[in-house]
């Protein structure tokens, strides 16, 4: 092993031993060890990364200058791996969030790809995958790194986009609201229509009082069979030929108005359509897509820009190790009570550690280990839920403590952690989640947990 170090080190350029390190310290040496074909190491392979940890190594990486590259569809490899052409690093493709090691190396074995639609066309891969790769830079070689255009470009391959609207689209354009008001009768008596029909009876449609109801407003009874009224109750035959004969007539005015606006329907359709799977997959800016595919940030933190000093937020890595004493008093019976002065810090989680009650938390200057109380933990990291009325439990609020939530923690620095830590006249949250931000101040934030007596999962 020394003298494999050495060789590295003196007849590589530097890049392959800060890639060395790297792997090392983000503990990725077992991932090396892994035979795709080997079923002893199925567990191995199906390992995830300990996010914290890498976050943690990129750190330590970035601070002494060295640039780490998203992945490249193309040349990442399992893990980390140097790129002396750049003088940089290039993530792994093993590191990134809902891609397993069997996806990586069919993606390996079925290289180069040069377009999107060249990529789907060798690869099995499903929506969350691809939005992954693309979130993650995968593509963005490809694409003159164009990350967003990459997105739009997929979603636009794969949106549900109509080639021809008719009535058999009716129920999707009433959903979207896209129907006039002028042909507000037309869109009830298709709603009608479809109500009808689960009341077949041979040749018949039987209408019960709602169907009476609608059906006697607009059109003759002498249509209906076996009419029986009874107070409120009032039931009715028609025969289906005649029905449908009716509906056919009635929904005229509908074909007419797409005859006339087809390419306007189907233009506003398809921007919805596209605008709602856009909106599921890749809502946010590229540092939201990169902390939720990396687990952490090549361009710019979610929280640079934040008015640290509006809301009391310091440099953790600038405190002292040991918290520093406000002020001391003595009680009644002699003893010394000292009250240390309280800082806050802001960050991104990017890992947890239910076992060692802890978090990992990236900030614009460092990843910190944030040590939680175990009953404090234990209050945050729950996630409360009730029963709903169809019997059935609802999540209405998840954990404070799950990956990619922005936090601002109250609390001292102990050594390398930091302690969520106040006191009764400590005006600040313990922790406040970030939700959203404008301008650099937080417009949207929680500081409290529902009080729910219902059942916690």
């Amino acid at each position: 092993m020394g003298i494999q170090t050495l060789v590295l080190a003196t007849n590589f350029p530097q890049i392959y031993w800060n890639c060395a390190c790297l792997i090392v310290n983000a503990g990725g040496t077992d991932l090396l060890e892994i035979d795709i074909n080997d079923e002893e190491n199925e567990k191995k392979k199906n390992k995830t990364s300990n996010y914290g940890k890498v976050a943690k190594a990129i750190g330590e990486s970035k601070n002494k200058g060295i640039i780490v590259l998203p992945p490249d569809i193309n040349k990442s490899e399992l893990i980390f791996r140097p790129d002396a052409s750049r003088n940089a690093i290039l993530y792994g493709l093993k590191g990134l969030t809902r891609i397993g090691t069997d996806l990586v190396y069919t993606i390996f074995s079925n290289r180069p790809y040069s377009s999107i639609e060249d990529f789907m066309a060798k690869v099995k891969v499903n929506k969350t995958q691809m939005v992954s790769l693309i979130k993650a830079g995968a593509f963005d070689s490809l694409y003159n790194n164009s990350r967003i255009n990459v997105m739009e470009h997929y979603l636009r391959l794969v949106a549900d986009q109509k080639k021809r609207i008719t009535l058999q689209n009716m129920q999707m354009l009433i959903e979207k609201q896209m129907i006039p008001e002028t042909l507000d009768y037309e869109r009830r008596l298709f709603n009608f229509n479809k109500y009808l029909k689960n009341f077949k009876d041979g040749l018949y449609y039987n209408l019960d009082t709602r169907g009476f109801n609608f059906y006697s407003a607009f059109y003759p009874i002498d249509k209906l069979e076996e009419v029986n009224i009874n107070g409120n109750t009032k039931t009715a035959k028609i025969k289906q030929s005649i029905w449908d004969s009716i509906y056919k007539k009635g929904m005229d005015p509908v074909r007419d108005w797409m005859k006339t606006n087809q390419q306007e329907i189907l233009t506003d359709l398809n921007n919805c359509l596209y605008q709602e799977i856009y909106n599921k997959y890749a809502y946010g800016n590229i540092s939201q897509w990169e902390m939720e595919s990396l687990n952490f940030y090549y361009h710019e933190h979610e929280l640079e820009n934040l008015n640290n000093k509006a809301y009391g937020i310091v440099d953790f890595f600038k405190l002292p190790e040991e918290p520093e004493v406000d002020r001391k008093f003595i009680t009644k019976d002699g003893s010394e009570i000292i009250m240390y002065q309280i800082n806050r810090i802001a960050g991104t989680i990017i890992d947890k550690d239910k076992n060692k009650s802890t978090i990992t938390l990236l900030t614009t200057s460092g990843v910190v280990t944030v040590k939680i109380w175990k009953n404090q933990f234990a209050k945050w990291d729950k996630q409360i839920s009730a029963k709903g009325e169809d019997g059935k439990k609802h999540v209405l609020e998840k954990s404070f403590l799950a990956r990619g939530n922005k936090l601002i923690i109250t609390g001292i620095r102990r050594g390398d952690n930091f302690i969520p830590k106040k006191y009764k006249s400590t005006e600040l949250p313990l922790f406040e989640k970030i939700e959203e931000i404008e301008n650099g101040l937080i417009t949207r934030s929680s500081t409290e947990r529902l009080e729910l007596e219902e059942d916690i999962i």
